[in-house]
């Protein structure tokens, strides 16, 4: 990869792409994108209350830092009022911007609307993500000022089409996980009782609640990886078959997936839902509801895996039984994940934005 110092030197175009954390499952993209363009990442903060990821600095390819700022949380929203967010943004060619939520992209928007700097929003949200409607005034405000999106999936860019943004505005870049680290999994399951895997946040989108119903009285183990708020309610309402680990580090992700037979994603609301990229790519059967984005573009209905309604606790125990009764279908299943997810690639996603970003450079 060249210096990060050399880029810009090279002539390669100048991205700024403000976002609010280092998220571990992004640092893949942000490096293949770096690649291919001379990136700079301003971080609004280095963690999330609610999101106990470890920072894994020596993996950061890519020119990148952390800016001044205070964290409150309001009526379960998080926020970042940060300083000087537009001093960040000299020099830049095009700004990338990793959302809607964070007053730190307004300003950031105001600054290159008035110094006519391209602006590209990365837009996760889809029409079956409660929280895009909270949002929904903000954004048809924000839309006419912004140059282009970037999407994950069908699911989002739908809900772009919806708010009035004209297609030509909209590139679709799949969200991916690094394969290195998920699809080296190694299977280590032998046969016995079915074992299916949950990792989530345990706040209620997750729709945990609703798995732990539909497992009742199932001939499976359930084990779930995340920790929230939720999570004493999650344990009172748990059978003798479910086991809680906690938090999970990134690490140790795969080796519980390779312990699993089937991968299961039960959200209410989830604007993609990355576990699903990760439970593919180590091999695994997926069942999920319709309102992970992730889901349109993972599952195969009656192939890998099924999709079912949120909050439907019937519908979601046929799909697991029909996977926990068929052996070789799950394996088949399991097989067919894999292949799919493996489109889905850190370097697919940096062509892409590679790409949007050339289309907002004068020729």
């Amino acid at each position: 990869m060249v210096p990060v110092r050399d880029r810009a030197a090279q002539g390669l175009t100048r991205v700024t792409l403000l976002t609010e954390i280092p998220a571990p499952y992004r640092i893949p993209l942000f490096n293949a994108l770096a690649d291919r363009v001379s990136l700079r990442v301003v971080f609004l903060r280095e963690r999330h209350p609610d999101r106990p990821y470890k920072l894994h600095r020596d993996e950061l390819k890519f020119d990148w830092r952390v800016i001044r700022g205070l964290a409150v949380t309001l009526r379960s929203r998080w926020f970042v009022l940060n300083v000087s967010v537009g001093g960040r943004l000299r020099h830049a060619d095009v700004v990338i911007l990793g959302g809607w939520n964070q007053p730190a992209y307004w300003e950031a928007l105001a600054w290159c609307h008035i110094r006519g700097i391209p602006t590209i929003v990365w837009s996760e949200s889809t029409g079956r993500d409660n929280r895009s409607g909270r949002h929904e005034l903000f954004k048809r405000v924000l839309l006419p000022g912004v140059d282009a999106f970037i999407v994950p999936g069908a699911a989002a860019r739908e809900y772009l089409l919806s708010l009035g943004v004209t297609a030509d505005r909209i590139t679709v870049a799949p969200n991916a996980v690094d394969p290195g680290i998920f699809g080296a999994a190694k299977r280590t399951r032998e046969n016995g009782i079915c074992r299916l895997v949950a990792v989530a946040r345990l706040s209620p989108e997750k729709g945990l609640d609703v798995l732990l119903e539909a497992i009742d009285g199932l001939p499976v183990e359930l084990v779930i990886a995340g920790t929230g708020p939720e999570e004493s309610r999650l344990r009172r309402l748990a059978g003798p078959n479910v086991t809680f680990l906690g938090n999970v580090e990134r690490d140790a992700l795969p080796g519980l997936y390779a312990d699993a037979d089937i991968a299961v994603a039960p959200s209410r609301s989830d604007p993609w839902g990355m576990v699903l990229n990760e439970a593919a790519l180590a091999g695994l059967p997926l069942v999920s509801t319709t309102a992970p984005g992730a889901a349109q573009e993972l599952i195969e209905e009656g192939v890998n895996g099924f999709r079912v309604a949120p909050d439907d606790p019937g519908a979601l125990r046929d799909a697991i039984l029909r996977l926990e009764q068929d052996e070789p279908f799950r394996r088949a299943a399991g097989e067919r994940s894999k292949e799919i997810a493996a489109r889905f690639t850190p370097a697919a996603w940096a062509d892409a934005v590679a790409a949007a970003v050339a289309e907002r450079i004068p020729a």
